[in-house]
């Protein structure tokens, strides 16, 4: 009988030790998975559904000042669309979010880098769900 309690402490321990730890050590930041450390490579991006299908344009950067422009251009679940918010992850490291106002032509400038940045667009909708329908590469490019 008193092997029995031995047992069933030693089968614990040994689980706890197989299952290992799953936080890194201390002060160790990390990043989330598929994003490099300095945030330059687009994630997955989802389609929203035809009925709440929106258009978000993002235009090409102005060659001399590197300004980036985006416009909401509308769609049928224009309606349903609550927020928008637009993110721009510099090549320099600096982080900007603007909210979009789902009017259609709004229009948000965000100050680029000559080189490539980042843009990521969440569009939230009446029922609670909010969706990243946009995360994409911006480059630089010169006139000519």
């Amino acid at each position: 009988m008193r092997l029995l309690p031995f047992l069933f402490v030693m089968l614990l321990l040994s689980g706890v030790a197989i299952c290992g730890c799953t936080q890194g050590p201390a002060g160790s930041p990390r990043s989330p998975q598929g994003i490099s450390p300095n945030g330059m490579i687009p994630g997955p991006t989802v389609t929203l559904p035809p009925e709440h299908a929106v258009e978000i344009q993002i235009n090409e950067k102005d060659p001399i000042y590197a300004t980036i422009t985006v416009i909401f251009a509308g769609g049928k679940g224009q309606v349903m669309v609550t927020d928008i918010l637009v993110r721009v992850i510099r090549s320099d490291g600096k982080v900007t979010e603007k909210h979009l106002e789902p009017v259609k032509g709004a229009e948000l400038k965000f100050e680029g880098t000559k080189a490539d940045d980042r843009i990521e667009a969440y569009v939230s909708l009446t029922n609670g769900n909010t969706y990243k329908v946009i995360d994409q590469l911006v480059p630089y490019r010169t006139r000519g």
